[in-house]
Formats: structure tokens, C-alpha cells, sequence
């Protein structure tokens, strides 16, 4: 048993994307309501440590090297690390993970929890809690589990939100962000196909599209730019925090699952997600205010009539802009 009235630093590792650490946020936030005197260090690497600035929780963001090896790079980061006296160190990886476990341990903390199986490395985390295959909890209840195993629903005063973003007026009329960049394929609709279900519904509810892509996705963007029937603005985003206040600027959002679904539930959006081989039970964005629609395979064979439904109810649902 861990006593939380005594643990003053916390270090918690999340290495991966957008999505990975905006669902451990949950964790980082029961963690200062079991542990409010503790100071939170979050550990995660370059491609997410762009959220630093906006999380709410987190009293420090420590940056995980990712060049050269990964194993050299925790080593050098918990030697450098170890003499700060972390009280408690936890993985928020949901799944058993060596690299995870000789971070925790090469840190020197009293406590270190993860989710462990029956490997060798296992041995390293002396506050365990057993992994059971399939997860049967969203990613971001599966994490809390480790330090509150009784928590039966993730309450929505946990859920990730993210302050201090910029926004501004996109257009004059309701405005739906749609996103062409996802390294999910299984969750991209081809350019005409997702042009056409715009224009359609487009005769049914006047809105204007915002269309954001990365500069490598440029010439889809423009595909579908060049099909469009409504008002429409191509929006480059290389910058982070271009991306984010576009997000927030926008009145709804149209995209797959990624990260960009989880970076608008944690602004607060109305959205719509479509899930391609991806269980929204465990990685749906944590938001009232989204809308998903899954496929085990492909979004593709989700019914063209369903994804209008749910599209025209999104922006039905919206206030007119003012």
C-alpha cells in the first residue's frame, strides 16, 4: 500500500503520440487529487512534448531524447534524473513494457507501478498491478487503474481539457474543420468520396469547411478544395500551435480517430470521429460533445446515410455564428 499523504514527487513516463498522453491525463489529474501536496513530473518524447504549455496538472514536462537508442536515451535521462528523490514513479503505458520498467527503476523511486506480466523485467516494479488481455476499459480508466483500481467510470472532472489556446473567426457562417493528415489509413475517407458527402449535405444546411493538412497532404487538401460546392480555405499547419488554435477556432470538427480526435475533446469541440479498426470503447475521445461512428476494418464501409445523419445532427446542433 502506497501513502499517498507521504509522496511529494511523482514521475509519470507516457512516451508516444498526442492521443497517448492526452488519455494518461486523466491519471495525472486523479494522481493530484489522491496526492495534492506532490509535485507531478511528466515524462514524454519530442512528438508530444508540444503540449506542454497547455496541459493543466502537470507541474513540469521532462523531454524523452528519441534520437539514437531508446534504451541508451532513458538511461542517460533516469542518470540524470536519479538524485531528485522521486517518491513514486509510474508507467502510464496500459500495456506490460520492458523499456517502461527500467525507466521507473533506473529513476531510484521508492514506488514504481506498472502494468506487469510474468517476464523478467517485471521483477523491477515493486507496486505491480497484473495485466489482463483484452482491456476491457477505455485507455484513460485503464491508466487510473494503477493507482485507484475501484474506479468503476471515468468521471468527466478528469477529463483532459487544454487552456490558453488562441482562436478567432474563421468565416461569417458555421464552420466545419475537416482534417486530411492521419496516419491511420483505416480512418481516411479518399478525397472525392469526402467532398461529395459535404456537398450533399451542404444542400440540405448552409456551412463553410476549413480544411487543415500538413504541408505533405497539400495536394489533397487542394483535391478536395477544387470539389467543394461551399465556401471553403486551405489552413497549412506545421506549426503546432497553428493547429491548435485552428482547432479551437472552428465551430465543429470532421475527422478520423488520432490524435487530432482526442486534441478536440480536450477542447471542448463538437465533433465527429470515424474509427477504422480502432475500438472506440478504449480509444474514443473523452468529450459529451463527440459524436463517433467505427467500422472493425474500414471507415469506408461505414453506411454513406449514417455519416450524413450524423453530420447533418452535428451542425444542426450548432448556434449560428455571430
Amino acid at each position: 500500500m502506497i501513502p499517498f499523504n507521504a509522496i511529494r514527487r511523482i514521475a509519470i513516463f507516457r512516451r508516444n503520440g498526442l492521443g497517448d498522453v492526452l488519455c494518461s491525463m486523466p491519471l495525472v489529474l486523479r494522481c493530484k487529487e489522491l496526492m495534492p501536496h506532490a509535485k507531478i513530473t511528466l515524462f514524454v518524447e519530442k512528438n508530444a512534448f508540444c503540449l506542454a504549455p497547455y496541459l493543466e496538472g502537470i507541474d513540469e514536462v521532462a523531454l524523452i531524447p528519441s534520437n539514437g537508442n531508446k534504451y541508451a536515451n532513458i538511461a542517460k535521462l533516469a542518470w540524470q534524473r536519479r538524485k531528485e528523490t522521486f517518491d513514486l514513479a509510474i508507467s502510464a503505458k496500459t500495456t506490460p513494457m520492458k523499456l517502461m520498467n527500467l525507466s521507473l527503476c533506473s529513476l531510484r523511486a521508492k514506488y514504481r507501478m506498472a502494468y506487469v506480466e510474468s517476464r523478467w523485467h517485471d521483477a523491477l516494479i515493486n507496486c505491480p498491478r497484473r495485466y489482463i488481455e483484452p482491456i476491457p476499459f477505455h485507455q484513460a480508466l485503464q491508466a487510473i487503474h494503477l493507482i485507484d483500481p475501484e474506479m468503476q467510470e471515468l468521471p468527466r472532472r478528469l477529463y483532459p481539457t487544454l487552456h490558453s489556446v488562441d482562436s478567432q473567426r474563421l468565416f461569417a457562417q458555421k464552420t466545419l474543420l475537416i482534417s486530411v493528415s492521419n496516419n491511420r489509413e483505416g480512418s481516411l475517407l479518399p478525397p472525392k468520396y469526402l467532398a461529395q458527402l459535404l456537398n450533399d449535405l451542404a444542400t440540405e444546411i448552409p456551412f463553410a469547411v476549413a480544411i487543415s493538412a500538413l504541408p505533405k497532404d497539400t495536394l489533397k487538401a487542394q483535391e478536395i478544395a477544387s470539389l467543394l460546392t461551399m465556401e471553403h480555405k486551405i489552413f497549412s499547419t506545421k506549426q503546432f500551435p497553428h493547429f491548435l488554435s485552428l482547432l479551437k477556432s472552428a465551430d465543429a470538427i470532421f475527422a478520423g480517430d488520432g490524435g487530432v480526435a482526442h486534441l478536440s475533446a480536450a477542447l471542448q469541440k463538437p465533433a465527429l470521429h470515424l474509427f477504422g479498426g480502432v475500438k472506440v470503447s478504449q480509444w474514443g475521445p473523452l468529450s459529451k460533445q463527440a459524436l463517433t461512428l467505427s467500422h472493425p476494418i474500414h471507415v469506408m464501409d461505414i453506411p454513406k446515410e449514417q455519416i450524413l445523419q450524423s453530420l447533418h445532427t452535428l451542425i444542426s446542433s450548432l448556434p449560428e455564428a455571430s
